[in-house]
């Protein structure tokens, strides 16, 4: 397959002006030598999206979306890559000349189309003679023809190959087959994942079909749902069902309505109740909470009314916390899904429940009788929101939490505190809690990290001179972080063009991407290069021995403790603390 040649997309770059195409979408003001707007990504009142015609690039301080040219298109117009160099080549009369490439760059482009087939031959199922009865159980549920159409529901019939079937001849390689996630293979071959099940397709945000949701339909399987295993397009921990329809009404409302179920969020879309969401076939998770995050700060948890939706809106409504958002509750009448709640009980009731939920601490208080609690279980109970508490970021949902938590509980806020300090707590983000997470916030606080990006900043210096004496005195090794290694490394690497428009398009992920941005928008102090290299290389050098002095001193007290002599790691620590004075 063709792919476009890197020295095109560095013309298209180069030529092209983001002020200029911005501007087509955003009304941009010039304010000193940046420009200002409301963001296209995210509803505000107040401008935070700025535009650096020099450095080729864009930030919004809200949301933090960044990124170049490309970025923009990407997201604004929800296209491929690819396309939004061939959106700027046509702008700009640039011809492309295409040259064959191993296929990788349309890998995503076969499977969406895989899944396209896959969502149309589904539902020419569910309306034709074989569907009959699942049209009438769908229509049974209480959905319309219309909303049916909307969504794309359909029918996996009862046989093993006939997706097969009807992909088999278009040019499809088994390769392109495997990771579509469609099919599943055995020694006997390629067969349909999906069998006898009404099938949910699940969108990207941009519409187009990216996995499956499938409910059993007629079969004896155990097995009520199943999903798409995760493929290069579909990562659950990323996907809120809905989102691509609902998108637009949460920006506007300024909350969002989270359910549990395809059933929930179709019936409430139907209703009329469009700033819905739903997290299906899986938990809710730190990459859910972020994606909501980027359009709105408050959402409205509304899970089944049973023990176990309790539980899992306890769950989820402390992601969301952990993630800077607010979550309120409104729950169903006991045992009933918000489905069979707003078919029995009419949307006027779901709307009037709406406008008084419930705070997240007051559920929490309720759903475990924490105010009655006495003894050992109110202790357990306290210290249990500590821990949950502690783990919160931001310093001011922290402090108020704490401040709430003490005045319904009766407790000190000062007991509070302590009661934080004193467990062994494991930090927010460990692998148990999400194994994704490292990849989609990057908060920079320590002071070598903000010395690794002062040297990054002056790496990309607009002065060359700048650029050359930085890049003199520093080395990859200095750079500990994994992001801020990962930029040194691009810039430091000869064979790659430094400029920060095209630096940003070494960033696939756009969390990265993001990231790497924010760092590069910033303006250089105004303080002699040769000064910052200078403070900058003081610190990281002098942490790893402040590191090696911490865990020989600890050495010597243990030995001490047990009547060993520590002269040995004495002599090490005064030779470390020479090398720290010669830095």
């Amino acid at each position: 397959m063709a792919r476009i040649p890197q020295d095109i997309v560095d013309r298209v770059r180069d030529t092209s002006d983001i002020h200029d195409v911005v501007s087509q979408y955003v009304d941009l003001k010039r304010r000193g030598v940046n420009y200002f707007g409301l963001c296209p990504f995210h509803g505000e009142k107040t401008p935070s999206f700025s535009v650096a015609p020099a450095k080729q690039i864009y930030h919004c301080f809200g949301c933090g979306s960044g990124g170049n040219v490309f970025s923009f298109l990407m997201e604004y117009q929800k296209i491929t890559f690819p396309e939004a160099i061939k959106s700027l080549a046509d702008r700009y009369n640039i011809p492309i000349d295409y040259e064959e490439a191993d296929g990788t760059s349309e890998l995503f482009s076969v499977l969406y189309e895989l899944h396209e087939i896959a969502v149309n031959l589904y539902q020419q199922n569910l309306f034709s003679q074989k569907g009959e009865k699942a049209l009438d159980y769908l229509k049974g549920r209480g959905l319309t023809e219309d909303i049916i159409k909307q969504f794309k529901i359909g029918l996996a019939i009862d046989t093993w190959d006939q997706l097969v079937k009807t992909c088999t001849g278009k040019g499809f390689t088994q390769s392109q087959i495997t990771k579509s996630g469609l099919f599943a293979q055995s020694d006997k071959g390629t067969f349909d994942r999906f069998r006898s099940r009404i099938m949910f397709p699940i969108f990207h945000p941009s519409g187009k079909p990216i996995a499956f949701g499938g409910r059993v339909f007629n079969s004896d399987d155990p097995a009520k749902y199943i999903n798409s295993p995760e493929t290069p397009l579909y990562k659950k921990s990323d996907v809120l069902y809905g989102l691509q329809a609902s998108r637009d009404a949460i920006r506007k409302e300024e909350y969002a309505i989270l359910v549990e179920g395809y059933m929930d969020f179709l019936q409430f879309y139907q209703a009329g109740i469009y700033p819905t969401v739903a997290v299906s076939g899986t938990a809710m998770t730190t990459r859910h909470a972020v994606t909501l995050g980027r359009i709105t700060k408050k959402v409205i948890l509304l899970y089944d009314g049973d023990q176990a939706g309790g539980a899992a809106t306890i769950r989820a409504s402390w992601v969301l916390m952990k993630a800077g958002l607010e979550p309120i509750i409104v729950r169903p009448p006991d045992g009933i899904d918000p489905d069979d709640w707003i078919r029995e009980n009419g949307k006027q009731e779901i709307l009037s429940t709406l406008e008084s939920p419930i705070s997240f601490i007051d559920f929490h208080l309720m759903f475990h009788n924490g105010i009655k609690l006495e003894g050992a279980e109110r202790l357990q109970y306290i210290q249990d929101l500590a821990r949950e508490t502690r783990n919160i970021q931001d310093g001011i949902i922290r402090n108020d939490l704490i401040h709430i938590i003490s005045e319904k509980l009766r407790v000190s806020e000062d007991d509070l505190i302590r009661a934080m300090k004193s467990q062994r707590i494991s930090p927010v983000y460990t692998k148990g809690f999400d194994e994704s997470i490292e990849k989609e916030q990057f908060v920079f606080t320590s002071q070598g990290d903000r010395a690794q990006i002062e040297l990054i900043q002056l790496m990309v210096h607009e002065d060359d001179s700048t650029r050359a004496y930085v890049k003199e005195k520093v080395s990859l090794d200095y750079f500990t972080t994994p992001l801020l290694k990962k930029i040194t490394g691009y810039i430091l690497d000869e064979k790659l063009s430094v400029e920060i428009a095209a630096i940003i398009e070494y960033f696939q992920d756009k969390n990265e991407r993001d990231s790497v941005t924010q760092i590069l928008f910033a303006e250089t102090q105004n303080i002699p290069p040769e000064q910052i290299v200078l403070d900058c290389l003081k610190i990281l050098k002098s942490r790893p021995l402040k590191e090696k002095i911490h865990s020989l001193r600890a050495l010597i007290r243990e030995k001490e403790s047990h009547g060993e002599d520590p002269q040995k790691e004495l002599n090490e620590v005064v030779k470390l603390h020479q090398e720290l004075n010669e830095i």
